[in-house]
């Protein structure tokens, strides 16, 4: 996860409600994405990789995955997008699988969040650079926006006293 510029910034401003921050943004692993890009290169000039390569290039700009200081947020597409989020209020737990040979070579897993309400869902982030930091860092933003709400809120009574 890198430092947003200011012009990352304002792309994903749009994606935000009023007093909320981006915290990180991410995607698929660099290190799987390019492994891959460039394993696939020289089939693809036989025809015979090209549809991997292009599902590829569709997985890295197809999912962008959004924390902020209030939830985490999903965002599928490229010319049709789907958003999803995931107030952190209401994620349970989460959890990391990473598979052994995709550990060892790109440091990559998946997480999935879940979350409670009358229809529970599961949300899931594919091939996550090292997921296990990307699982602590939702869980310190999770803490962070429970102690905030567990704060006392002082409150201005309605009527002024005589």
């Amino acid at each position: 996860m890198k430092v947003l510029t200011d012009k990352q910034k304002k792309k994903y401003s749009r994606y935000l409600s009023v007093d909320e921050q981006v915290v990180a943004v991410f995607g698929i692993g660099d290190r799987y994405f390019w492994y891959n890009a460039i394993s696939l290169f020289p089939l693809s000039v036989a025809l015979i990789g090209l549809p991997f390569l292009l599902k590829l290039l569709h997985q890295k700009h197809n999912y962008t995955y959004i924390l902020t200081t209030r939830r985490v947020i999903i965002k599928e597409g490229i010319f049709t997008t789907e958003i999803t989020t995931a107030p952190y209020e209401h994620i349970t737990h989460i959890t990391v699988r990473e598979k052994f040979l995709q550990k060892l070579s790109f440091g990559i897993g998946d997480i999935t969040i879940h979350t409670a309400g009358p229809t529970p869902v599961e949300i899931h982030l594919k091939y996550v650079q090292d997921p296990m930091q990307v699982k602590n860092l939702i869980e310190e933003l999770i803490i962070k926006e429970r102690t905030l709400e567990m704060a006392p809120v002082q409150r201005l009574p309605l009527v002024k006293p005589l």
